[in-house]
């Protein structure tokens, strides 16, 4: 059993929030900047505290905590996001919507998140798990993965569960390479960020240079999202390894590193705060009386981080602990809300998705200390059904497993399904429920391509040989390249109208007809590959169409993610193009003034394929940028 004082868990609480909140400012004017840095400190850099979420969810957390205790779940946290934080960016859109059609954690994290399940979302919020399990890097890893799959999977979890081990054991230990070892043991032994930590501490042995180490980590590890986990966890841990404890240092050369700057100055200065305490961080720095700003509705004591850092100490005491002992403790009497006699809780074996002839696959955990006995009652929306009462038997944990269908003939698809859970024993009922998406549903028209030069039949049947009508060559092989262009490839084509796009509306079969391939394709997510729709391989030209169906005229934005060319007209009007190749992300192109009249709404996305990695997006939103997603739309089969 390990044993800290009161005070001392006081003080290294007040150091990491201090930590956290004074050298993130230092580091927030500068997110985003890729290249290295030269800047020197100045006292004004930590001067007046900035709002950033990289707090402001934790002290949204805390709130959680006060109220569940050690049992909290990760659908409190989503809830407690979703009702008292307002904006939107990247990852926390996608787990808003998540949560909005009934999805809730860990697949809130997974679904429709794959440019952004990797970043440095929920690995700045380590730190109320490390201060609330001190000394216990299991028991905070456990409570970060509660945390992290919110809005991340996979490796992001991994980082979250890492950090805040090492923040847990540092209020024990004071050097950097045996904390890195407690967090080592924490996630998988083969893992990519483990990889990473492993790498950037041996370049840190080997090489003892910043600048060195930084172009190692980008290196291995770059990405093109300057918020991506990998590079920035790769540039804390440098920056930790190399600068000693001096608070300032650490978070200049964090800052002058680039990337998601405020992110990885605040986790380097939060594990010095706990390692110095807050009382040796303000002598190092020459700050007293922090203050922090929110961007979140919470009612903390007040704006200092020192009462912040009380709060969470008192509550630190009041949780049980397996392996530390705080002593002196003061008396803290809590009364946290009670689990439910049965708790009952809904997930996938999948995607939490649906689409004519592919059923989704869905269970129901119910839980209780005893036996399990009762009747399930599930109501499902149109167009979905399933089965809709089950007799449950059995003891402790049963899980029944429920396949979600759409209805035979159904020709409606929306993106928001919930599906209402009741269970019925001789003693009481509990209810839940659960979402299942709509694949909404897109008329296909293709490929097209062209040659270049253009050659017609008519222009062969001439009895021209296609040398003919071959561009000469200026220079030696010159013309011999144009012909094997001819024969290996397709023109890029960005230009040439194809169909009427009324055509495109028509009734139709799937099969040839007109010259053309014509299919339905149900996207499961939010992107796609144009090599999900067809094996076609080389430049072409696909036409997607859409009925989007509205209740109510409304003016809404869409945010296009895209790494090929484009075109996107809603009924006849073209909103946005582009002729060129990008890096994807989920939001490339934002486009505003977007009017959709109430009723069916003709979308028209007309997608041009360059080389085989075509990926695109495409969202419907309520505002320009990080702004929450729409999730009421309708899809109607052509």
């Amino acid at each position: 059993m390990r044993k800290i004082t009161y005070e001392t868990l006081l003080d290294k609480i007040r150091g990491c929030f201090a930590g956290k909140a004074a050298i993130g400012t230092m580091g927030a004017p500068y997110e985003g900047v890729k290249m290295k840095m030269s800047l020197t400190y100045r006292k004004e850099m930590t001067d007046a505290m900035l709002p950033n979420d990289d707090l402001d969810l934790q002290v949204i957390w805390l709130d959680v905590v006060q109220k569940y205790g050690a049992a909290f779940t990760s659908a409190q946290l989503l809830d407690r996001f979703c009702d008292y934080c307002d904006y939107s960016p990247g990852e926390y859109a996608v787990m808003r919507k998540n949560r909005g059609c009934g999805i809730y954690p860990p697949y809130s994290g997974e679904y429709r998140n794959d440019f952004y399940r990797e970043g440095m979302g929920c690995p700045i919020r380590s730190e109320i798990w490390a201060c609330l399990a001190p000394g216990e890097p299991a028991l905070a890893a456990e409570y970060a993965s509660r945390d992290g799959v919110l809005d991340h999977s996979g490796e992001s979890v991994i980082a979250e569960r890492f950090f805040a081990a090492v923040e847990s054991e540092a209020f024990f230990e004071d050097d950097i390479n045996k904390l890195i070892e407690a967090g080592l043991r924490v996630i998988p032994e083969d893992c990519k960020f483990r990889r990473l930590v492993n790498d950037t501490a041996a370049w840190c042995e080997k090489y003892g240079d910043i600048d060195t180490v930084r172009a190692f980590i980008l290196d291995g590890y770059g990405h093109p999202d300057c918020t991506n986990m990998f590079q920035n966890m790769g540039i804390t841990l440098a920056c930790l390894l190399l600068c000693g404890k001096d608070p300032i240092k650490t978070g200049l050369e964090a800052l002058n590193c680039g990337f998601d700057t405020d992110c990885t100055c605040a986790s380097a200065g939060a594990l010095l705060g706990i390692i110095l305490g807050g009382k040796r961080f303000c002598e190092l720095t020459g700050m007293s009386e922090l203050r922090y700003v929110l961007s979140v509705r919470a009612e903390p004591r007040s704006d200092r981080t020192d009462d912040l850092a009380e709060e969470i100490a008192r509550l630190c005491v009041a949780l049980p602990h397996g392996g530390t002992h705080i002593e002196n403790a003061p008396e803290i009497s809590r009364v946290f809300e009670p689990l439910p006699e049965y708790t009952v809780s809904c997930g996938y074996e999948g995607k939490p998705c649906v689409s004519p002839g592919k059923p989704c696959s869905a269970f129901i955990d119910i839980c209780h200390d005893g036996p399990v006995c009762g009747t399930l009652f599930l109501e499902y929306p149109d167009p979905l059904e399933g089965p809709s009462e089950i007799a449950v038997g059995g003891r402790g944990k049963v899980r029944i497993p429920v396949t979600v269908r759409i209805k035979e003939g159904a020709a409606v698809f929306g993106m928001k399904n919930i599906i209402k859970v009741h269970f019925e024993t001789d003693g009481g009922s509990y209810s839940a429920s659960f979402g299942v998406c709509c694949a909404d549903v897109w008329r296909v028209d293709g490929p097209f391509w062209r040659t270049d030069p253009v050659i017609t039949p008519k222009q062969l049947a001439d009895g021209k040989s296609y040398w003919h009508y071959m561009k000469p060559g200026k220079n030696e092989g010159e013309s011999t390249d144009n012909v094997r262009d001819f024969h290996l490839d397709f023109a890029r084509d960005t230009t040439t109208a194809y169909v009427d796009p009324d055509s495109l509306f028509e009734p139709f079969r799937p099969g040839y007809s007109d010259g053309r391939i014509k299919r339905y394709f149900f996207r499961e997510e939010d992107s796609f590959r144009l090599s999900d729709i067809s094996s076609f391989y080389g430049p072409c030209v696909f036409y997607l169409s859409q009925l989007v169906v509205s209740d109510d005229d409304r003016d809404v934005y869409i945010q296009l993610g895209r790494s090929a060319p484009f075109e996107l007209y809603l009924n006849g009007e073209l909103l946005s193009r582009r002729d060129d190749c990008d890096t994807f992300t989920s939001e490339n192109v934002h486009i505003s003034g977007v009017h959709l009249k109430k009723g069916e709404n003709r979308l028209v996305l007309r997608l041009t394929q360059i080389n085989a990695d075509s990926k695109w997006s495409l969202i419907f939103s309520k505002g320009a940028t990080c702004a929450e997603h729409i999730t009421d739309l309708r899809f109607r089969m052509i």
